[in-house]
């Protein structure tokens, strides 16, 4: 009975299910219109487009949702809401939105540390885009991030929409208060026991730093701070040693932050036995050689990577390029670390072609014949290196790049990518130093010309004291072999410190030829040159400082002045050996010379390593015929050594003299001396005058009274040289040229732009004398400063210095009876063309 009542129940509770159902199915309506409200840009067809209501179609809540949904996913509306009213027939469906506004502008106000620019260009917000809510709050998360990024933790961005009219459009302005940078008050470190905390945080960027140094914390360093601290416990031996975890806290009251670091330091290593396995081309002493520690030494994470490149290095070397090579270290004693190096040899790879791509001007033939890594050679990357040296120093390139290429044989094909750079200079502009005063220049420079490696040149210098005008052609693969052939015509006049005009024309030609013997940086070059010099409008004062006047008297035979003879006083004549002699005069030079070099440079210009030394021999004159008679050795070595980052030093002493047969001073052309100080050809001393450190001559005399016993000379003939020692008169003294000179430079050089601009400080130290026994070296004037230089297409590498020099120039007044400063301490600026190491 009760199982009979229990199924009489359940089909009850069945029966009114249906009914139910079947009522709720006769009161869902269909939808019969719809209309879009609240709609100003967007149009109706798109929202309905967009919309899952369709007319005929029931309306749900799943299709209400979805709709809704699909709307806001436009991006363009604020609000969606979706209304519905019963008709005769269904339902009328009412869509109504508010429309987003447009951005018609995006303002930033308060800023001063970021550009409007820049930021503008972070947020990438473009005129005509919907703003939302959510769209604004992120973007001014962006510039929040953007300060952060500088250090302004503090800074505080508040946006603000300016509403057309209409409210169609607004400006989104965001106002900056940037407040100051926070600084780094302190850095605590945690977990470590043997090394001291500021051997540590000393590392890193974001510290407190000295005063001249910025204590700003710097949100893009902070990364590399902690992998600088993790990297200091590696280099010293705690090669466990990881960071815990880290942290900072900033004090709003004073803007200061602090940074906790949490590290474990574990214990420290040692180098133990070093073994090499499997190695047959190198021995274990000449692989020992590539490593750059010592067994013993505390574990160094640094030098064991390094100690690994070179051991690849060594085996590229001879040609090995598919060597491969693991590593297996042991520890032992719970400190000492042995390792073994399994090395696998493979077979020497050989070139099998080379190629040259990138080159648009420069013929190939110019450029493979720099190279020294041939088709049919075993690969060597000491080769590899010394092509991109070579190609480089030709200075048509800003880069070189070899790419060793594997083929499937296990050879190599060799590809140098090369960037040309513009060789040619058309230049036209004007330039000033103490010597030559403001001087114009025009030229045209062909360094490649037609793209051959040929050089050719135009250049004319025009001003008050400097006029020239040369022209030259040098062509460096004579016939396709390395010999070198160059000639020169000019013609010069230039004005000497106000003294005298110096005229000179002439030509030269010049052979070089490179070396394969003691090494193949060596070259040797020979040049004749002939020309012919004259000295001519010589100042007032010149030629009263060189030249004596003479009256003649009759005298008795005990020297006794009888009468002067009428019309004896006679105009002043030259001293010997002044060049007043040859006034107006042109008088032939034929001189030939001869130099050995070794350049081993990396670079032409701004090199970092290797070497430049020189030797020059010059002969004017003997058995070459010609007026001018004299002898000149030239003496230069120049270093340069690699120091850290891009830095390098840059250090040349140059030793010079001149002398003539029989020391006959006069037949010796001027501009042969040396007249260093300044940026002066001869030698530069920065924080002198140009060409200001030469000797002085003091020449006692005055009007001179020179009389005869016997009979009275010939008016017409010779007149004799003046007695031996002239007493009268104070005396005068006479710039002359040295004939000694030692000049000395140091710099430290280093890239802002790399081959674009450099900075560098200096040092120079150098003088110039007239006699041997006269050289000393704490005769030796000093200069430092600062400068830098700046490579400019089309022109040249331009170069302004700022020194400050350390000694004195003292010279002897006669007219004072003592020693006056000339040129006292103290700072001068001079420009340059070229640099200090050409």
């Amino acid at each position: 009975m009760f199982k009979t009542g229990a199924r009489t129940a359940l089909i009850i509770i069945a029966a009114l299910t249906v009914i139910i159902a079947s009522v709720q199915a006769q009161q869902v309506f269909n939808v019969v219109e719809i209309e879009v409200v609240g709609n100003r840009v967007a149009s109706k067809s798109l929202i309905l487009g967009v919309s899952s209501i369709a007319i005929g179609s029931p309306l749900t809540p799943i299709i209400t949702g979805e709709t809704i949904t699909r709307l806001y996913g436009l991006g363009i509306f604020s609000d969606v809401q979706i209304n519905a009213e019963e008709v005769m027939g269904g339902l009328k469906v009412y869509i109504i939105v508010k429309e987003l506004p447009k951005l018609s502008g995006l303002e930033i106000e308060g800023n001063s540390k970021i550009d409007t620019k820049d930021i503008k260009e972070e947020l990438g917000l473009g005129v005509g885009g919907y703003i939302s809510p959510y769209l604004i709050e992120k973007k001014r998360g962006e510039v929040k991030a953007m300060y952060g990024e500088k250090g302004f933790f503090q800074a505080t961005i508040k946006s603000e929409l300016e509403y057309s009219p209409d409210s169609t459009e607004a400006i989104l302005r965001y106002k900056v208060d940037e407040k100051s940078k926070v600084k780094v008050q302190q850095v605590i470190l945690t977990g470590n026991d043997r090394v001291p905390d500021e051997d540590i945080i000393d590392k890193m960027r974001n510290r407190k730093r000295g005063f001249l140094r910025s204590s700003d914390f710097a949100q893009d360093k902070y990364a590399e701070d902690l992998e600088k601290i993790i990297d200091e416990f590696h280099k010293r031996g705690f090669i466990d040693a990881y960071l815990v975890s880290d942290s900072i806290s900033i004090d709003t009251s004073i803007n200061r932050m602090t940074i906790y670091l949490d590290v474990y330091e574990g214990p420290r290593y040692y180098f133990g036995n070093v073994n090499f396995r499997n190695n047959a081309e190198l021995s274990a002493n000449q692989l020992r050689k590539s490593l750059k520690y010592d067994e013993g030494d505390v574990f160094n994470v640094e030098k064991y990577n390094e100690s690994f490149e070179q051991l690849y290095s060594a085996y590229y070397d001879i040609g090995h390029l598919n060597m491969r090579m693991f590593d297996e270290r042991i520890t032992r004693n719970d400190s000492l670390i042995d390792i073994t190096y399994d090395i696998v040899e493979g077979l020497p790879s050989k070139i099998n072609l080379v190629r040259i791509v990138g080159n648009t001007k420069t013929k190939d033939k110019v450029i493979r014949r720099e190279i020294t890594s041939l088709p049919g050679q075993r690969f060597s990357r000491e080769l590899l290196i010394r092509s991109i040296r070579e190609v480089m120093a030709l200075n048509y390139f800003a880069n070189v790049v070899p790419t060793p290429i594997n083929l499937p044989s296990g050879d190599v094909d060799v590809e140098f990518k090369v960037e040309e750079k513009q060789t040619g200079q058309i230049s036209a502009g004007a330039g000033y130093n103490s010597q030559d005063k403001v001087v114009g220049q025009l030229g045209v420079g062909i360094p490649n010309f037609r793209g051959m490696g040929q050089s050719l040149s135009f250049n004319t210098e025009f001003g008050s004291n400097r006029n020239s005008l040369s022209v030259s052609f040098t062509e460096p693969w004579l016939f396709g072999r390395p010999t070198l052939m160059g000639s020169q015509l000019y013609t010069l006049n230039r004005r000497w410190f106000g003294d005298y005009t110096e005229g000179r024309q002439g030509g030269s030609i010049r052979l070089g030829r490179r070396l394969r013997w003691p090494d193949n940086y060596f070259r040797v070059f020979t040049s004749y040159r002939l020309e012919r010099a004259r000295y001519h409008d010589f100042d007032d004062d010149f030629v009263g400082a060189n030249s004596y006047q003479v009256e003649l008297w009759v005298t008795d035979e005990s020297g006794q002045k009888l009468s002067k003879l009428p019309h004896s006083t006679l105009n002043r004549l030259p001293f010997p050996g002044s060049i007043l002699q040859y006034n107006e005069e042109w008088n032939s030079a034929s001189r030939i010379s001869f130099t050995v070099q070794r350049d081993s440079r990396n670079l032409p210009e701004f090199a970092t390593s290797g070497s430049k030394l020189s030797y020059t021999f010059e002969n004017t004159g003997g058995p070459l015929g010609g007026f001018w008679k004299y002898q000149k050795h030239s003496i230069e070595v120049a270093k340069f050594i690699p120091l850290f980052w891009n830095f390098a030093l840059a250090a040349k002493v140059q030793y010079g003299v001149v002398t003539s047969p029989g020391g006959d001073d006069s037949r010796i052309l001027l501009s042969d001396r040396f007249t260093p100080g300044g940026t002066a050809f001869d030698g530069i001393i920065r924080g002198y005058e140009d060409g200001s450190l030469t000797p002085d001559s003091v020449v006692n005399f005055s009007d001179t009274l020179y009389w005869y016993t016997n009979d009275v000379p010939d008016f017409e003939g010779d007149i004799p040289p003046p007695p031996d020692s002239i007493t009268v008169g104070p005396g005068t003294r006479v710039r002359v040229r040295g004939k000694y000179m030692l000049v000395s430079n140091i710099e430290l050089q280093f890239p802002v732009v790399s081959q674009q601009v450099y900075a560098l400080l200096f040092f120079d130290a150098g003088n110039s004398w007239l006699r041997k026994r006269d050289i000393r070296f704490d005769d030796l004037y000093r200069g430092v400063g600062f400068g830098f230089r700046i490579v400019v297409p089309g022109i040249g590498t331009l170069g302004f210095d700022l020194a400050y020099s350390l000694d004195q120039v003292i010279r002897y007044n006669p007219s004072l009876r003592g020693y006056e400063v000339t040129q006292p301490r103290g700072w001068k600026p001079h420009f340059q063309i070229g640099t200090t190491f050409r």
